[in-house]
């Protein structure tokens, strides 16, 4: 079963790597260097107004790397045949669970690695230890991760909510006290503490799921779900079958539309403006993009930053809607309407000025807030009118042009 778990990966990869293209594209890439670098300049200021041995600095650690021990669940790639055609083979279903919790280490594992070397400045001002210890803190971190993982795979099999919560429970409370022996006590009493811990869990769950059977159902829906906000955050990138955009009523945006003058100059910019207010593909898009770029600007202080980040996210925003361009191209009777198609790209264009207008007129409420000088907030709410209008006058009809050829 441990090989059959491997084809299985091997396909399940394949696929990934297809979608991974569209997600890690030049902009996506771009947007994470400059948050990177605004939050990690941020990171830096802070760090040098706190004084030594500062007294919250360790409770903020151990509230981290909790939180940072949740990233991760286990990859069972349970389908829903496996309920009929794989339940023969589950007294060897060890091995093929074992295969899947090795798998779903190593992502859990280089996050740690990632932010818990981010975090080790704060752990240096907070207790005064070298950076060195930063190797304790990640084998100490692994080796929770790694009994979270064997937790999670004893709730695979047929236990009761009340038991499982009970085991997770304590599981919290070990994974809380072994990080407080190591920011407290000794950075060594981490690993040896964790160690404790993991044998704990493995030995006992171990014997625990001999005189189980595996809950089949819990198991593929759990395995659902996990792919499912995959997909979802691919989502925000391109189009996925795994996912079907929701069409919805919204009666209350009707007077949204009714601004339209119902005449043949404007039927496409009423199909448009129809299409993203009641379906969530595209309005859904528009909303996250807008309240994580308000998110980050409410808490930047710097201009630079700030300019940087919001004319960003208008460009983001700007670009992720250019698609919706094709949203009626496989219409039949869109085809049959006496409307030129140069009218398709006015409608686009119009619409996109005003998503984009409402977007940045979004950000500049953030930036002046957040902004302590008022000449500066200016200059950036005038950075994003220009760029808003550069944006749909010159790029939008260039980008559409270069999509009919």
């Amino acid at each position: 079963m441990s090989g059959f778990f491997g084809i299985r990966l091997a396909r399940h990869l394949k696929k990934m790597m297809k979608y991974m293209r569209y997600v890690f594209n030049d902009h996506f890439i771009l947007v994470c260097v400059f948050l990177l670098g605004g939050l990690g300049f941020y990171y830096s200021q802070v760090l040098k107004t706190l004084p030594e041995n500062f007294v919250w600095g360790r409770p903020i650690i151990v509230v981290l790397w909790l939180a940072l021990l949740q990233i991760g669940r286990i990859a069972t790639l349970a389908q829903e045949a496996d309920k009929v055609f794989i339940l023969p083979k589950e007294p060897e279903m060890n091995s093929y669970l074992n295969r899947a919790m090795r798998y779903s280490f190593w992502l859990p594992l280089v996050t740690l690695i990632l932010m818990g070397g981010m975090s080790m400045p704060l752990v240096v001002v907070s207790t005064g230890w070298a950076f060195a210890t930063f190797f304790y803190f990640i084998v100490m971190l692994g080796i929770l991760k790694a009994s979270h993982l064997r937790l999670q795979k004893y709730g695979l099999y047929q236990v009761s909510a009340r038991v499982y919560q009970q085991w997770s429970v304590l599981w919290l409370v070990t994974s809380f006290i072994t990080i407080a022996l190591s920011l407290y006590v000794l950075p060594l009493a981490g690993p040896v503490a964790a160690l404790v811990q993991a044998a704990f869990f493995y030995l006992v769950l171990k014997k625990k799921e001999q005189s189980l059977s595996l809950d089949w159902e819990s198991m593929v829906q759990t395995e659902k779900n996990r792919m499912h906000r995959i997909y979802q955050f691919i989502h925000l990138f391109t189009d996925v079958p795994e996912i079907s955009s929701s069409v919805k009523r919204r009666k209350f945006l009707d007077p949204l539309v009714h601004k339209i003058k119902k005449n043949s100059q404007n039927t496409y910019l009423y199909l448009y403006a129809r299409s993203f207010l009641r379906g969530s593909e595209y309005s859904g898009l528009f909303i996250r993009l807008v309240l994580v770029a308000g998110v980050i600007l409410f808490f930047l202080k710097e201009f630079w930053i700030s300019l940087g980040v919001s004319v960003l996210f208008i460009y983001l925003i700007g670009f992720q809607l250019i698609p919706i361009y094709t949203q009626f191209d496989y219409m039949v009777m869109t085809h049959l309407y006496p409307v030129p198609n140069e009218q398709k790209k006015q409608a686009v264009s119009k619409l996109m000025t005003v998503l984009l207008f409402v977007a940045a007129a979004l950000f500049s409420i953030f930036v002046l807030i957040a902004l302590p000088d008022l000449k500066e907030g200016l200059l950036v709410v005038g950075a994003l009118i220009i760029e808003v209008l550069l944006f749909a006058k010159f790029y939008v009809p260039y980008r559409l042009k270069k999509m009919e050829v």
